[in-house]
């Protein structure tokens, strides 16, 4: 089971992320993030504190949320990266890709 909420803030829109991010689940994250408005120059922001499980096809959402992103001129960063989900992304080399926050700045800067 996957629940996501979205919060605004001032530098863009912060996605709350909890539950398993797998192939069953990955069609309703793909919806919320397509429902994001995103302006040039904001950050949308990936808060993972509550990811308990992410398969190949949750970093393949992390892909589609950044191809979003930059369609709309804008970043996107992850926080709070749990150390398994970590892992992969080093493993096939993301962690270079996305910037990648502490938890602290999950909750940062919010309305």
């Amino acid at each position: 089971m996957l629940k996501t909420t979205t919060r605004h803030t001032p530098d863009g829109p912060v996605l709350d992320v909890h539950g398993d991010l797998d192939f069953h689940t990955v069609p309703d994250f793909r919806k919320t993030l397509e429902g994001v408005s995103l302006l040039r120059g904001q950050r949308l922001v990936l808060n993972l504190a509550g990811l308990r499980f992410c398969d190949s096809s949750g970093i393949t959402a992390f892909l589609v949320a950044r191809n979003l992103a930059a369609t709309a001129g804008a970043e996107v960063a992850l926080t709070a990266v749990p150390e398994p989900t970590f892992r992969v992304l080093r493993l096939v080399g993301l962690d270079q890709v996305f910037p990648i926050e502490p938890a602290e700045r999950a909750g940062a800067d919010s309305v």
